[in-house]
């Protein structure tokens, strides 16, 4: 997905199958296309269920940033934690 000059976001869209008491992960890539640093946020709407790791970086220029999206289903077993 292109977002512009400075940005580009593979896949267009992040898709969590459910399974009951599991977490599930999936990931994003960020490319900054520009010759500057490109600084991103991600905010969710429901942190309690998902958790992006990292949630604020800087991108180096021509350069990539693997990111990471962690859903937790109400009721899970399981705390999300990153280490």
């Amino acid at each position: 997905m292109d977002t512009g000059y400075l940005l580009s976001v593979e896949p267009q869209e992040l898709q969590f199958p459910f399974e009951l008491r599991k977490q599930i992960s999936c990931s994003l890539l960020l490319l900054n296309k520009s010759d500057n640093y490109v600084a991103f946020k991600v905010k969710t709407t429901n942190p309690k269920n998902y958790c992006v790791r990292p949630n604020a970086a800087v991108v180096s220029p021509r350069s990539t940033c693997d990111i990471i999206g962690l859903f937790s289903p109400p009721f899970s077993n399981y705390p999300v934690v990153f280490r």
